[in-house]
């Protein structure tokens, strides 16, 4: 092992090279006095041996273990911002990790443990889903620690999720096709525009919002939309078909005069409450008697559920739909109190003549 001292200017600086580390470091001691140099190298040296053997979690661990989670979680924040996520997950993550800091009494890394977090799942009224939602966005705010090396485990890594099967339910639904026409029969022009293109090409809200005319092909000999990467949830791009009557729509819709590069929908897509208003006056219930609810992104769930009903294979369907997982498509964005299983039932042949003959 190199550990000496040496004189740059007036202060001295130290040359450490540890046995188990090929690299040669040089170190400020900020002192004039060459015993003290020679002491704080020596310390520093140890501290290295240590973290080499892993007896001692790494300085910058060590440091990240004694700052306050409202500084970790600002500096994840802007790194998320940095790396270009929606600023509506920026907000998220932000609102629900404060709250959950506040309701487990977490203040520094050093607070977050499996059984803070246990025992506040424990005595906690809320629903097992924002349960695991809670789990999973701490998860991942610890996961980025990891990677900054401000900890070398997350505290939480072993937690498991709650088991939700069986009791778990969707609290989304879709359209039925007379729910949808009496909704595009009440809504103003330029929201009927926004619902009909959510409802027919199976767009996110964010991907809506930042729709631009040039992303539109409407006059070709085909007409479709081309989703670009830096707007989809995936970060993918994607072509998706138009179908002819949406496709119209739009050209109807387009300004004579619109720019190339500004955005489809002009006015502030609609929030909740305005989607509210719209439902009571189309006479469409805003809960239905599971409790599910209508939003926009129902309004995806129906694309998907009527691209099913429509006879379309489940693998064309995932592929529309932009999903990585069919399980997602099938699973979720698939209504089944739409699907026709009476009439599927109806339709399996009949055996009992054929029984009957062979008993004969």
């Amino acid at each position: 092992m190199i550990c000496h001292v040496f004189k740059r200017g007036r202060l001295y600086w130290g040359k450490l090279q540890l046995d188990s580390d090929p690299r040669l470091s040089r170190v400020s001691l900020g002192t004039t006095d060459k015993r003290v140099a020679q002491s704080k190298l020596w310390e520093i040296a140890k501290e290295r041996e240590m973290e080499a053997m892993g007896m001692l979690p790494p300085q910058c661990t060590r440091e990240a273990a004694k700052r306050s989670l409202a500084e970790l979680l600002t500096a994840y924040l802007e790194d998320l911002q940095a790396k270009g996520r929606a600023g509506t997950t920026v907000v998220k993550y932000r609102v629900i990790l404060r709250k959950l800091f506040e309701r487990c009494h977490w203040c520094l890394l050093a607070d977050v443990t499996t059984r803070s977090f246990c025992e506040w799942r424990a005595r906690s009224e809320l629903s097992a889903k924002t349960l695991n939602d809670l789990l999973a966005a701490m998860a991942t705010f610890l996961h980025w620690l990891e990677h900054q090396r401000y900890t070398v485990e997350s505290p939480l890594k072993h937690v498991q999720r709650i088991d939700t099967r069986g009791r778990g339910q969707q609290y989304r639904r879709a359209l039925s096709t007379d729910e949808l026409r009496r909704l595009l029969e009440v809504a103003p022009p330029h929201r009927r525009i926004v619902y009909l293109t959510a409802v027919f090409t199976g767009l996110r809200r964010n991907e809506m919002k930042l729709l631009r005319w040039a992303d539109l092909e409407l006059d070709g000999a085909s007409q479709f939309i081309r989703v670009r990467a830096s707007t989809t949830k995936n970060r993918k791009s994607a072509v998706l078909p138009l179908h002819p009557e949406l496709a119209a729509a739009l050209r109807e819709f387009r300004p004579v005069d619109a720019a190339p590069f500004a955005p489809v929908f002009t006015q502030h897509l609609p929030r909740i409450t305005t989607l509210r208003r719209d439902l009571v006056c189309a006479s469409v219930p805003f809960l239905d008697e599971q409790s599910r609810r209508v939003d926009l992104h129902s309004l995806r769930m129906t694309y998907g559920t009527n691209l099913t009903l429509s006879g379309a294979a489940p693998r064309v369907v995932q592929e529309l739909m932009r999903h990585s997982d069919i399980k997602l498509t099938m699973k979720i964005y698939t209504d089944a109190q739409q699907l026709p299983l009476a009439q599927a039932i109806a339709c399996l042949p009949w055996q009992q003549k054929r029984n009957l003959e062979q008993h004969g």
